[in-house]
């Protein structure tokens, strides 16, 4: 720990040596230049009310699109794959299966 003091002490010193003065003129003008410069925290508190109206904006106009689409989009039908039907007739020895799938129409003219 002390040598790590020690070498802090040497570093300042070493900095501490070779450090000039500016000269008047141009700390002047270097005062002069950061006065007309504006904080940047100002510059964005200005724009801050511009980004929060457009964000929120932006999530009325989504949160709308998402409520309305279906509205506009309507149910879609209940695809039924298949329908299968089956009757016995017991005193006759007779089964019949009726299997009727999606793709059959029954309205629908031969080719």
């Amino acid at each position: 720990m002390d040598n790590q003091k020690n070498i802090d002490k040497k570093i300042a010193r070493i900095v501490q040596s070779v450090e000039t003065d500016i000269p008047d003129a141009l700390e002047e003008q270097l005062q002069a230049a950061v006065e007309t410069i504006q904080p940047l925290h100002r510059i964005r508190i200005k724009r801050l009310p511009l980004f929060v109206g457009i964000l929120s904006s932006a999530a009325v106009v989504l949160a709308a699109l998402l409520f309305l689409f279906p509205v506009f989009h309507g149910q879609p039908e209940p695809q039924i794959t298949e329908i299968y039907t089956e009757f016995e007739i017991i005193d006759k020895n007779i089964k019949i299966i009726f299997i009727q799938r999606h793709d059959f129409n029954l309205f629908k003219e031969e080719e």
